[in-house]
C-alpha cells in the first residue's frame, strides 16, 4: 500500500508540472489573439454598468444576486477562454443566461423568491422562458430587439456543450488522450461568437425591461457601454420602440 501511494504521489507531481507547463504554452499562443479578448472585455463592461447604474437601485438584494452571479459567469467564461478551456467557458455562458432570466422572473415573484431561498421552489428554464415570453414588456415587440428569442437559441446551443451531446463541443474530439487546454483558433472563434451573441442578447433583454431608466439622454455612460454590445443596425428600431438613443462608440 505504501508503494502504491508513493506511485500516486509521483504521478501527481508529474501531472501537476505537466498541466502547468502546457497552460503557459497555451496562454502564450492565445495572447496573439488578444484583440478578441479585448473586445470581449469591452462587452462585459456593459454588465457592470447595468448593475451599477440601474439594477442596484431597482432590484431587491436577492433578485440582484442572480444578476451578479450571471455577471460573474460571464467573467469566468472570459478568463477560461484565456486558458483555452473552451467547453467550460461555454458552460459558464449557459449559466449566465439562466441567472439573468431567473433574476427577471424572481424580481416579479417575491413569494416564489422566498420559497426559492428556502429550497422549496424550482422552475425549469422552459418555464422561465414561457413566463418571459408572455410578459407585458415583451408582447407586441419585435423578437429581434427583445433579445429573448436569441437567448433561447443560445441556451439550446450551449446546452449541447454542457450535456456533451455534440462532438464539436468536446475538448477531446480530435485528441488521443486527455486535453485540458487548446489554443486552436476555430475554438476561440466559436467561443467568441457565442459570447458576443449572449452578451448582446442580455443587453437587449435588459433594455426591454428597464428602458424607462435610460430613455432619451438619461445615463449616457450606460448607453455608451450598451452600444459596444449592439450593432448599429439595431439602433433605429431600439429608438423607435424604447426611446433609447444608442450611438456608435
Amino acid at each position: 500500500m505504501k508503494q502504491f501511494r508513493s506511485e500516486i504521489r509521483e504521478s501527481f507531481n508529474v501531472f501537476s508540472g505537466s498541466w502547468d507547463a502546457q497552460l503557459h504554452t497555451i496562454r502564450t499562443e492565445l495572447a496573439k489573439s488578444n484583440e478578441k479578448y479585448y473586445k470581449s472585455y469591452g462587452r462585459l463592461v456593459s454588465l457592470q454598468a447595468w448593475r451599477q447604474d440601474v439594477l442596484q437601485a431597482k432590484l431587491d438584494g436577492d433578485s440582484l444576486a442572480f444578476y451578479l452571479e450571471a455577471q460573474n459567469d460571464c467573467l469566468v467564461s472570459h478568463v477560461l477562454a484565456h486558458f483555452g478551456s473552451w467547453r467550460s467557458a461555454l458552460k459558464s455562458l449557459r449559466s449566465a443566461i439562466e441567472n439573468v432570466t431567473f433574476c427577471l422572473y424572481y424580481k416579479d415573484h417575491p413569494v416564489e423568491l422566498l420559497q426559492w431561498l428556502q429550497g422549496k421552489h424550482r422552475l425549469a428554464f422552459s418555464e422561465i422562458m414561457s413566463y418571459l415570453k408572455h410578459h407585458p414588456e415583451i408582447i407586441g415587440r419585435s423578437p429581434k430587439i427583445t433579445g429573448l428569442t436569441e437567448l433561447q437559441k443560445e441556451y439550446s446551443t450551449l446546452s449541447k456543450a454542457v450535456h456533451g451531446s455534440a462532438k464539436s463541443f468536446r475538448m477531446t474530439k480530435d485528441a488521443k488522450g486527455s486535453l485540458l487546454w487548446s489554443a486552436e483558433k476555430p475554438r476561440l472563434n466559436q467561443w467568441a461568437t457565442r459570447e458576443r451573441i449572449v452578451v448582446r442578447s442580455i443587453n437587449l433583454l435588459l433594455i426591454t425591461f428597464f428602458h424607462t431608466e435610460i430613455e432619451t439622454t438619461r445615463l449616457p455612460n450606460l448607453r455608451k457601454a450598451i452600444s459596444l454590445t449592439i450593432p448599429a443596425s439595431y439602433y433605429s428600431n431600439i429608438k423607435q420602440s424604447f426611446k433609447v438613443h444608442l450611438t456608435k462608440v
